[in-house]
């Protein structure tokens, strides 16, 4: 074997250790991400839902956080984990709300926030889906709730104040204006409040329902815990609240 020839595998060899090496760097995870008996970092424990495991900068079921994710994303992050509620409709004794809930944010992508709701009320069991996120294009916050009842609602909003997140919506139902306001309250990291709102037209505002959630443990939110009646009610298209 000449120099050549010996020079060029020995280039070879330097080249797959270079490669090997990056790919091992892209593997690992983020120094951030690893277990420690330390403090999470602040984005991780963020990103973590109560009772969870640390996901740093990793979405939910440890999907990696989109490269288009800011500030504005995370801070719907405020709302993840798991919650107990209790929720007083109007007319409800201050001291004796009717219904009560449990729900589960999760999380995707840095992105998006993924909510899976189960309540009862008066009229029976409620359950739905929402999905919160900010918009880019417009510079404000989304929100897409869908429940059993087949409705389909699609809020936007924005930050209040640093603690207060408001959406609204406005449509059309059987000819008439319908409007609708909801309002998440961050009180502590523990503690959320929601109020929701309604009028027809040009009416103004009425409190529909205000709730107050605590956070639990994730491994207390039982995903079937909704619909434990369901077979016992009546099946049938539920009208949009207030109508």
């Amino acid at each position: 074997m000449n120099a050549r020839t010996g020079r060029w595998i020995l280039e070879a060899l330097v080249l797959l250790a270079a490669l090997t090496w990056l790919a091992a760097l892209a593997l690992a995870e983020p120094p951030g991400e690893q277990q420690s008996g330390d403090a999470a970092p602040p984005r991780q424990q963020a990103q973590t839902p109560a009772g969870g495991s640390g996901a740093g900068a990793r979405g939910s079921r440890g999907q990696q956080v989109s490269p288009f994710a800011g500030a504005e994303d995370e801070r719907l992050s405020v709302w993840a984990g798991a919650w107990e509620e209790t929720v007083r409709y109007a007319g409800d004794p201050e001291d004796k709300p009717s219904g009560s809930a449990r729900w589960l944010a999760r999380p995707f992508y840095g992105l998006y926030l993924v909510i899976n709701y189960m309540g009862k009320g008066p009229e029976g069991n409620y359950n739905a889906h929402g999905v919160m996120a900010y918009d880019h294009e417009t510079k404000s916050y989304r929100l897409w709730w869908f429940d059993d009842g087949a409705n389909i609602g699609e809020y936007t909003g924005n930050w209040k104040d640093e603690h207060t997140l408001v959406y609204e919506r406005k449509r059309t139902t059987g000819g008439k204006t319908f409007r609708e306001r909801m309002t998440y309250i961050h009180a502590s990291d523990d503690q959320i409040q929601t109020r929701i709102e309604q009028a027809w037209g040009t009416e103004p505002f009425k409190v529909y329902l205000e709730t107050a959630a605590h956070r639990i443990s994730a491994a207390d939110f039982q995903p079937g815990a909704g619909n434990e009646q369901r077979q016992q009610q009546q099946q049938r298209r539920r009208p949009p609240p207030g109508s």
